[in-house]
């Protein structure tokens, strides 16, 4: 009868009488003969000899069901992803009285499933959830030894090392984290040894590959999620040193001046994509976290990145300049107050159309009442709400924002109204609170609420009329008081005419309506917005306030801004951080703001002489004009198509300004 080879990964049924011989030898200290016993068995047994493993346990240790809850939530990716596959695992081996089961990186099981006559034997040795099985407390067994050799294997009868989990046999495979290959848990099925089959080490082993390969396509888009949210705060904070770390703590990317930065606070670390930073694994409770975190790491440079569902990851900003460091725990907008100044500072502008609307939201405010905003995208429906919000009768409750036009009908759905447990697939276990839970005792904005689905609105409507909401795939009703607030570009009274928006839902969010002002319709708040601008972004990027070109500004006030402060502010911050020196210049302007300098050009030249010049003059004006206009405001190029310097171009452009009354 052949022998099983030594570096086998299955097991042999007819070499049990060699193994059991071997392991009688082995506890007698005497050699151990090579044929019969495998490598990985007899490697095994060694390491339980170092750690004092004792042969005769009854059974592995286990841990109170507070603790495995615990664990199941540090691992809860691993087990959402699991589960599935065990589900599958057990429809294909379901009349072979097997147990399927995953366990931790420790050894430790946090799930399993199968029939309850195999569940009650597995119970006698604690083959159950919470049950401990690595090496180290119940000897060689497929799981324990998976996680010392980080490798598949499947362990027969008298291969294992204590007696009383000699009569099962089992198979396991470790799953390995898609990006750094270290250890998260392991896959595994046991059953008395009458089950034993080798092709069970092939499925666990594709188990494992299916849970890695889900992992990793998660990992990718939480990961594409996580730099698409961060992209704004690498802009804001660009002359910092800057490291983003995802939801396991890794480092995700770094900027080029870090190293800089961690000097100037005495702190040496190498800091490299891919290596975890203790303390910044947001799947650990946070007592725990705050144990392990780096005593150079101090809490005020950490700025959570987030979603909609939650936290993705976290920033560290390390100031590099010597300015007072600011906390980014909460980064605000470019014109965000102090929660204990006037709620309407962020509204930047004195011009008569503004105030009005101003003082109007402030009586607005007072009321307890639902608010319509209306206007241009762009004008600052958000910096309203706010506002509204603050000055109201509930600013010390949440304010949650909701773009309706930013989601599908089906993720609007369980954004707003959240969801029960089970609800459709990939829903979490406990649910989930939608955006009206989450705004009890304070206030909701529905930004874009014409966008809302028409099927949706009475839903809406039912909300707004009764307080109460219903989770999708739940039955139970749950009250909530909040203010809506709501805002639009649409003309909703159009949208009711051609049936697309409810009326009743339309009468019910209009109570009160709030106008805002387009920037075309205040110019004079323009230079008012660009100063507050100014100072904002010095701040920001640790330097002094720039000096505008007086050809800036008249550009600024040319332009029609059909995107209104939003794109003002968007506009200047870029032209701000691309402005090398201490002034901004005409030539720093998208070339759409710039030619807006240049009056339109209708073929025929208009009298820029008021009739005091002669005929050259006016063909140079035209000339000057015609190359502006066909740069689209690039005042080099400009320059180069006449011939002359750039700032012999400014000097003639102020004088045909001057002469044109521009």
């Amino acid at each position: 009868m052949p022998f099983s080879q030594p570096g086998s990964l299955i097991p042999r049924i007819d070499d049990e009488r060699l193994v059991a011989a071997a392991w009688e030898r082995f506890m007698e200290d005497r050699t151990v003969p090579v044929k019969g016993l495998r490598n990985v068995v007899f490697d095994s047994w060694q390491r339980c000899r170092t750690e004092a493993v004792n042969p005769a346990s009854h059974c592995a240790p286990g841990l109170a069901t507070e603790n495995v809850r615990q664990l199941t939530e540090q691992n809860r990716d691993l087990c959402d992803v699991a589960r599935p596959v065990l589900d599958g695992l057990r429809e294909i081996l379901r009349e072979c009285g097997t147990l399927f089961m995953l366990s931790d990186p420790k050894g430790t099981i946090l799930q399993l499933a199968g029939e309850t006559r195999v569940r009650s034997a597995g119970e006698e040795i604690n083959l159950a959830v919470g049950g401990h099985w690595n090496e180290e407390v119940i000897g060689t067994n497929a799981i324990g030894t998976a996680i010392a050799t980080c490798a598949p294997v499947q362990i027969y009868a008298s291969e294992h090392f204590c007696l009383d989990v000699k009569r099962w046999t089992c198979a396991a495979a470790p799953v390995l984290d898609p990006v750094s290959r270290c250890l998260l848990g392991v896959v595994n099925v046991s059953g008395v040894k009458e089950t034993f089959h080798g092709h069970t080490l092939g499925l666990v082993m594709t188990a494992a590959r299916q849970i890695e390969g889900e992992l990793a396509h998660r990992e990718a888009a939480l990961q594409s999620q996580l730099l698409s949210r961060s992209l704004e705060y690498f802009g804001r904070y660009g002359s910092d040193g800057l490291v983003l770390c995802d939801h396991r703590g890794r480092i995700v990317r770094t900027s080029s001046n870090l190293q800089a930065a961690l000097e100037l606070h005495g702190i040496h670390q190498s800091l490299k994509v891919g290596v975890p930073l203790n303390g910044l694994n947001l799947n650990q409770p946070k007592s725990e976290s705050r144990s392990q975190r780096p005593g150079w790491l101090k809490a005020e440079w950490m700025c959570p990145i987030k979603d909609q569902h939650g936290e993705l990851g976290t920033l560290l900003v390390v100031p590099v300049t010597d300015r007072k460091l600011y906390s980014v725990s909460s980064p605000r907008p470019l014109n965000a107050v102090p929660k204990d100044d006037d709620a309407f500072a962020e509204i930047i502008g004195n011009s008569e159309v503004l105030q009005a609307t101003r003082v109007r939201a402030r009586r607005m405010a007072a009321l307890d009442l639902p608010v319509l905003l209306l206007g241009e995208t762009g004008v600052g429906k958000e910096v309203f709400a706010r506002a509204l919000h603050r000055a109201g009768r509930r600013p010390d409750g949440p304010l949650v924002v909701v773009n309706c036009g930013a989601f599908n009908r089906e993720l609007l759905a369980s954004e707003l109204f959240g969801y029960a447990e089970g609800a459709f697939t990939g829903a979490r276990r406990s649910g989930l609170p939608g955006k009206f839970e989450q705004a009890d005792g304070g206030t909701l904005f529905l930004d874009e609420i014409g966008e809302m689905p028409l099927d949706m609105q009475p839903h809406l409507l039912r909300v707004l009329q009764d307080g109460i909401v219903v989770r999708l795939g739940d039955t139970r009703d749950r009250r909530v008081s909040m203010r809506l607030i709501a805002a639009t570009n649409r003309d909703l009274q159009k949208e009711v005419a051609q049936g697309r928006f409810r009326e009743d839902l339309y009468h019910r969010l209009c109570v009160l309506s709030l106008p805002l002002p387009a920037l075309r319709d205040r110019p004079g708040d323009i230079e008012t917005i660009v100063e507050h601008l100014n100072r904002r972004l010095a701040d920001k990027y640790g330097c002094a306030p720039k000096q505008l070109e007086a050809s800036v500004l008249q550009a600024f006030h040319n332009y029609r801004w059909p995107g209104n402060i939003r794109e003002l502010q968007n506009v200047f911050e870029s032209t701000f951080a691309l402005s090398e020196g201490p002034v901004i210049e005409l030539a720093a302007l998208p070339p759409a703001i710039a030619q807006a300098l240049a009056p339109p050009i209708n073929g025929s030249a208009p009298d820029l002489s008021g009739g005091k010049t002669g005929r050259l003059e006016d063909m140079e004006s035209q000339a000057i004009l015609d190359a502006v206009g066909q740069s689209q405001g690039n005042m080099t190029a400009a320059a180069r198509t006449l011939g002359i310097s750039r700032s012999t171009l400014y000097v003639k452009l102020a004088a045909i300004r001057s002469h044109s009354g521009l």
